[in-house]
């Protein structure tokens, strides 16, 4: 597939403020590739973020999650680096590279009928060089979910504690695992990520993904013993409440049926079978629980082959890896009525489901998605997968427009395609 390319001579007018604000401290000096100053009390926050998502295996514990170099599945395609390509982006024709440099992207990749059409990499982002995923890596735990419910292993209308007995008095406890999946369960769990005193911080502390002035000292080693601490709020039960632990339960459910660490199904079960061509990495806790909820990290590439698996309803080349039906079910979810997020710009009717984001748009458009912008969007209808991995100054995006402005990207990047598919 061509497609309409420019040069690289485009650069918006506040990229060059955009990068001083992004240039590391780590600039006046390193220990080895590590800038200065960079470790586990500041990694998460900028302008550290920009080293460290993408060097999480210098920083934290981490355990590798295996490929088969035998079973790489090939990504046909010549793809244009974003300097050759112009979008439509509110109302101007605009560099793709320069969007990305604004929006502080590591790496960005567009996959489009079949083929690689789009590659660019940014800052410490390689190739070869996973990126850390931040929540994409619940839309990894999602697919396990429904390879063993399809497989009977798994009952949706049993409850966490039918399972894990250890999180019979937790806020979990007496939840459906379905209303676990939908994030419509009654764990008294909060995230609010410019709150060191929420739930999501403690968590963090127990699991050794931050090491704040804040953390308690020597009361929890792992998720294993945090999550039974959690309590419970009745008067929540049913409505969707974003919680990044309640991805990390049902890993303890998939680790209980199978017998298996979620190291070793995320290896054996996915990465392998959606013929990754490198290891991926989770961080791992002082138990070695893999965090589930936002702890991997992986090639551009090989999450690209994860969006074209999603976009072909769970099969790799003639394989059928996961049931087509979850990814059905996602794609036609019905709207949330009681929607937390406030209207969409566009009218688009998002939902959540089976830790997937329903887009809403009309077109069956669906989302792995994972705070500091990175974002897998599969767009079924146009046979599209776009991958965003970036290193956002706010967790949300919010101090620079992050998640609107890579909506109007997609738009963008969409309605280009569409026209050169209708070309002769």
């Amino acid at each position: 597939m061509s497609l309409i390319r420019i040069g690289a001579h485009l650069i918006l007018p506040t990229l060059l403020a955009t990068l001083a604000t992004a240039t590391l401290a780590a600039d006046q000096g390193r220990i080895g590739t590590r800038p200065i100053g960079i470790d586990r009390t500041n990694a998460q926050f900028p302008p550290n973020n920009r080293w460290a998502f993408s060097h999480m295996r210098e920083l934290y514990p981490t355990a590798l999650i295996n490929n088969d170099p035998k079973r790489k599945h090939i990504l046909p395609g010549n793809p244009a680096h974003p300097s050759e390509i112009s979008i439509k982006f509110r109302g101007n024709e605009v560099s793709l590279d320069a969007l990305a440099r604004r929006y502080f992207t590591d790496a960005i990749a567009v996959y489009k009928d079949g083929e690689l059409v789009v590659e660019g990499y940014y800052g410490e982002q390689k190739p070869d060089r996973p990126h850390l995923m931040m929540s994409m890596t619940k839309s990894v735990t999602a697919v396990l979910v429904a390879k063993y419910v399809a497989e009977g292993l798994i009952d949706l209308n049993k409850t966490v504690a039918d399972y894990i007995p250890e999180l019979t008095k937790s806020g979990w406890g007496p939840d459906s695992l379905r209303a676990v999946w939908d994030m419509r369960d009654g764990a008294a769990y909060s995230e609010v990520y410019d709150d060191l005193s929420s739930t999501v911080w403690q968590h963090s502390c127990a699991s050794g993904w931050l090491e704040l002035k804040d953390c308690p000292k020597g009361a929890m080693r792992s998720s294993y013993e945090f999550l039974p601490t959690v309590q419970r709020d009745e008067d929540i039960v049913g409505e969707f409440h974003y919680k990044s632990a309640s991805t990390d339960v049902l890993a303890w459910v998939l680790e209980r049926v199978t017998g298996r660490s979620f190291v070793q199904l995320v290896s054996e079960e996915v990465w392998q079978q959606i013929g990754a061509e490198y290891p991926a990495d989770i961080t791992v806790d002082r138990d070695g629980y893999g965090w589930a909820s936002g702890g991997m990290s992986a090639t551009l590439r090989d999450l690209v082959r994860f969006g074209v698996m999603a976009l072909n309803l769970g099969a790799v080349g003639h394989r059928q890896v996961f049931p087509s039906s979850h990814f059905e079910d996602v794609m036609s979810h019905p709207a949330d009525g009681s929607w937390p997020y406030g209207e969409s710009a566009r009218g688009w009717k998002p939902y959540y489901r089976s830790f997937w984001w329903g887009v809403g748009n009309g077109l069956g458009d669906f989302e792995a998605v994972g705070i500091h912008g990175q974002i897998i969007r599969v767009s079924p209808k146009d046979d599209l997968v776009i991958v965003y991995l970036s290193s956002w100054p706010a967790a949300e995006g919010e101090t620079i427009g992050g998640y609107e402005a890579y909506e109007d990207i997609s738009e963008g990047l969409r309605t280009l395609l569409r026209k050169e598919n209708a070309q002769p």
